[in-house]
């Protein structure tokens, strides 16, 4: 194999392994990691502390976005840890999980 045959050949492994690599987080997912997981779970069917599953809850975008604001029973208000640009981020990646 020639000097150019072996750099073409590197190239393109360094290329399928870049390609290989995780994809980005989703917007809000590093906010549901944070602050959500923990009683959802990583797949949003957790239910720690009485917490819903998310991939069955039939709540809509305005449903979750009050709940995550104003909190409800053992869930806390997120209110005042998260901006509403958050909160509309972290309630956009829970309707993702299915």
């Amino acid at each position: 194999m020639s000097i150019l045959q072996k750099g073409g050949f590197l190239l393109g492994c360094l290329a399928l392994s870049a390609g290989a690599q995780a994809a980005p987080p989703a917007p809000g997912q590093l906010i549901f990691q944070k602050n959500c997981q923990r009683c959802h779970g990583k797949d949003g069917r957790l239910g720690l502390n009485g917490a819903h599953d998310l991939t069955k809850s039939n709540l809509n975008t305005m449903g979750r976005t009050y709940l995550v604001t104003s909190g409800m029973g053992k869930m806390p208000s997120f209110s005042k840890t998260l901006t509403p640009a958050q909160i509309a981020q972290v309630v956009a990646y829970s309707l993702t999980l299915k």
